[in-house]
């Protein structure tokens, strides 16, 4: 679940190589491997409680636990609708939507502003094929807005609906990673329409979806980056009380399943869903039904009506990391290319709150857990674990936007996520540059030689 509004937060993005072969071992990967505890400091420079980067465009520091270098990327505290999906980055993940403004990710510069966000802020986005073009719901009609050179712009006409349209949800792309397919909502139930964009002329598929117990319970609906499934969160059903749903498409008679797949009901609906390079669709979710966990979950599987036990014992799921139960967190998946089995998992522990902790013998803020307040990357077919930073936002529970939202670039290129960085009602843009290629830097990251699983 998400919510959109206009709350005050830090977007933090970490730019991730693209040299790591999904399935082999990311030797490219900065960070650290272990599953020990790694506190911050509580003292000295970076000191937890009292660090907060200058407020200079392209500043940069060295994060003390991880060694990655994060640099300043705005400075102007605007907030932002950052979520799971990949369409807030462009499609050669050079550039990031930031509310109205286009950023340039390697610089923190501004190319492009008053970019129109339409009926719902939270469905803008870019194209995952031009890497000029963005698009946003007015009424009826998505909009194309195509970047020009010089800061410029252009908004045309690109799809009619027959009604109004409707948010999705603003959680998952509703375009795959090819671009091919298009999940849009409108009118009366059912409401939830999927269109070939190579021939919109043909309409919708059989079968749309109701969006009733999903888009209108507060959870969400979208589409799988390979295009064959629907995925969503749907109420009143499973141990829980709610659960992932599916629906496989059948595109050699363009209709969707008559009816959905219930896959995992043990717990809420913050996750994030992945195209395998082994040719499964799966969520990364938790379970905080009977352990604080992480898990990877097949989306074919049926579930319906099975305990905990049973449903963990499903083909294909795996569980990737047990935290406290103090933990819980957000997820973000890649979508395609040689990173497309990884996904990112921010931690995220509503008792550590504004200037908390002390310090223990060794300079470091006590009390602390393995993983707390970490963002961690995850190969969720080999389990490969690597820890890339402390996000540094506190006091969570009192402000649903400061928590750690997570959003990865179509490659993985890019993920970026939200933090308040210690302070009550900031909100600025970070990056950690990691392949001197893609994004060019002063300061090169420190890369660990061998990785842990």
């Amino acid at each position: 679940m998400r919510a959109d509004g206009r709350q005050y937060r830090v977007l933090l993005v970490v730019a991730c190589v693209t040299a790591i072969a999904s399935r082999g071992v990311g030797a490219a990967l900065p960070g650290l491997t272990d599953a020990l505890i790694h506190p911050p400091p509580a003292t000295g420079p970076l000191a937890y409680n009292s660090f907060v980067p200058p407020v200079t465009q392209g500043a940069s520091y060295v994060d003390p636990v991880f060694g990655t270098t994060v640099r300043q990327l705005t400075t102007d505290h605007v907030n932002d609708n950052i979520y799971a999906r990949n369409m807030w980055w462009n499609a050669d993940e050079t550039r990031y939507l930031h509310f109205s403004k286009v950023i340039e990710v390697a610089t923190g510069r501004v190319t492009h502003t008053g970019i129109p966000l339409g009926t719902s802020s939270a469905d803008v986005g870019f194209d995952p094929v031009d890497s000029n073009v963005l698009y946003y719901l007015s009424g009826n009609q998505i909009r194309k807005v195509t970047l020009q050179a010089g800061g410029t712009w252009t908004d045309t006409l690109y799809f009619t609906a027959p009604a109004p349209l409707q948010t999705l949800g603003g959680t998952l792309n509703w375009l795959d990673a090819s671009g091919r397919y298009m999940l849009v909502r409108y009118g009366v139930e059912p409401s939830v329409y999927l269109y070939d964009r190579q021939n919109l002329g043909a309409g919708p598929y059989a079968n749309p979806l109701n969006g009733t117990n999903t888009i209108g319970a507060d959870h969400y609906i979208g589409i799988t980056p390979d295009g064959q499934y629907l995925v969503g969160y749907q109420a009143g059903v499973g141990v829980k009380g709610h659960a992932g749903v599916s629906w496989k498409i059948n595109h050699a008679t363009r209709a969707i399943a008559p009816a959905p797949t219930i896959f995992w009901s043990l717990c809420g609906d913050h996750g994030s869903f992945l195209s395998g390079s082994d040719g499964r669709n799966y969520m990364i979710t938790f379970n905080c039904y009977d352990a604080p966990e992480v898990w990877r979950v097949d989306i074919t599987n049926n579930a319906n009506g099975l305990s905990a036990v049973q449903q963990k014992a499903l083909p294909n799921n795996r569980r990737l990391l047990t935290l406290t139960w103090n933990d819980t967190g957000h997820v973000t998946t890649v979508a395609r290319g040689p990173l497309q089995d990884w996904a990112f998992l921010a931690t995220e522990d509503g008792t550590d709150t504004f200037h908390s902790g002390r310090v223990d013998a060794n300079g470091n803020v006590t009390p602390w857990t393995g993983y707390r307040q970490e963002i961690i990357a995850i190969n969720v077919l080999t389990g490969e674990v690597g820890r890339l930073a402390h996000h540094r936002s506190r006091s969570i529970l009192q402000d649903y936007f400061a928590s750690p939202r997570l959003s990865a670039s179509w490659g993985g290129k890019v993920v970026g996520f939200a933090s308040n960085f210690n302070r009550n009602g900031v909100n600025d843009i970070y990056m950690i540059p990691l392949s001197a290629t893609f994004f060019p830097a002063s300061i090169s990251p420190t890369v660990p030689s061998q990785r842990s699983k």
